[in-house]
């Protein structure tokens, strides 16, 4: 097969690509200030468009957007954080207790069922069943805990963060551009058709479910509040987050409210089993739709394959990457695919 400028450009790209992604691999751990700025620059750019477009300078329109949040943040973290650092510290102080009543629990449930008429093989299999879902949810428990401290330890990295997005968000059409002129001239076309695609995706998975957990998060915070459930802001954060997840989050974020309840009593499980019940019933007729629109575009089957996947390989945080990354690697796909045949 006779080489041409188009099968050496095509290799010369793929090396710079290859090339790329492995020098980003290598400094992975150093990246994150800038892709937790970029995704905030992504969310905050239609807000800013908007301002623009009523004849605000972008400048004064990114500093006036800056100033809003700033304020909502420092307001609410006045009365959030200490709250939340209040639950965080009594979470662990009660944590040995609450894996005692927990224990406690589960012995007298498996005392219930061994002298009941269940076959000794069914026994074994539940027995089996219950102590695997125990070290599960102590992973997840450690998973999460270790996620926390994460976050705070890296505290410096996020502070920076703002001042990243506010350049990125400055010089966000330029940048644009720059990426555009490396892109080959019959290929810019296509490139800015994958773009548009790609904003279509992100704008329901990221901007819609980020607007979707929240609300779910505070929704969840509030009944847990007025049940006394304790914990109820590190829960309702947690359910929030959890909620991203298609499919299994509502279930995933449920279980800790629902586990903490039963220690009190089988009623207020109850009470707060009901709780999220309406809230995700409401999330899925109302809130959902509303919010999100049309769907990203993949089969049930393959979200929850590509849920799996992301939960194998990097856990929790896999998980709530999976759709995404699947939803924007389905438009890659789809036009790079137009390019090459």
């Amino acid at each position: 097969m006779q080489l041409t400028k188009k099968h050496v450009r095509l290799a010369i790209i793929f090396l710079f690509l290859s090339a790329t992604v492995y020098f980003l691999w290598l400094v992975r751990s150093g990246l994150y200030p800038f892709i937790i700025a970029l995704v905030l620059a992504y969310l905050l750019n239609p807000a800013v468009c908007y301002l623009e477009k009523k004849g605000l300078p972008r400048g004064l329109a990114i500093t006036l957007l800056y100033v809003v949040l700033f304020t909502v943040v420092i307001l609410g973290g006045a009365r959030l954080v200490p709250v939340f650092v209040r639950d965080l510290e009594n979470f662990a102080g009660e944590l040995p207790h609450i894996l005692d009543k927990g224990e406690e629990l589960f012995y007298l449930v498996q005392s219930q069922y061994q002298n009941s008429a269940l076959p000794y093989s069914m026994r074994i299999g539940i027995d089996d069943a219950v102590l695997s879902l125990q070290r599960e949810g102590q992973s997840f428990a450690r998973e999460l805990a270790n996620g926390i401290m994460g976050l705070i330890t890296h505290f410096i990295g996020f502070a920076i963060t703002p001042i990243l997005a506010f350049y990125l968000l400055h010089d966000w059409r330029e940048i644009k551009e720059a990426f555009l002129l490396l892109i080959p001239c019959s290929w810019r076309h296509e490139y800015t058709l994958a773009l548009k695609d790609i904003d279509k995706v992100l704008s329901g998975v990221i901007r819609g479910q980020i607007t979707v957990a929240i609300i779910v998060g505070i929704l969840v915070s509030s009944g847990l509040y007025l049940f006394n459930v304790p914990f109820a802001l590190l829960i309702g954060i947690a359910a929030g987050l959890l909620d991203i997840i298609p499919y299994f989050g509502a279930f995933i974020g449920a279980t800790p409210a629902i586990t903490l309840a039963l220690l009190e009593s089988p009623m207020l499980a109850f009470k707060v089993g009901l709780l999220f019940f309406v809230i995700h019933q409401l999330e899925g007729s109302v809130i959902g739709p509303k919010i999100l629109g049309e769907s990203v575009g993949l089969h049930p089957l393959t979200v929850i394959f590509f849920l799996f996947a992301g939960g194998e390989l990097y856990g929790v945080v896999g998980m709530l990457l999976a759709v995404p990354a699947a939803a924007v690697g389905k438009v890659l796909l789809k036009h790079g695919l137009r390019l090459l045949l």
